[in-house]
């Protein structure tokens, strides 16, 4: 059975990301649930590699993300 790193967030902070990455993106739910989930590898790496950032699904996480999405979206 495959983990779903969602299910490791408070319940608050993943509808918060989850509702901020649908508005950055314009994507529904499950689209926006499959791109946070998908970021756990990335933001892992970022944390190793000299505490770039704070843990995956922490409050930073939460904030910056959706920020970052729109932010490369723009650029698209």
């Amino acid at each position: 059975m495959n983990r779903d790193p969602l299910d490791d967030m408070p319940q608050d902070s993943r509808r918060e990301v989850v509702a901020a990455v649908q508005a950055a993106l314009d994507v529904d739910e499950a689209g926006a649930e499959d791109i946070v989930r998908s970021t756990e590898p990335f933001w892992d790496a970022m944390e190793r590699a000299g505490g770039l950032v704070d843990s995956w699904g922490g409050g930073e996480f939460c904030y910056v993300l959706p920020r970052v999405l729109a932010f490369i979206r723009g650029g698209a």
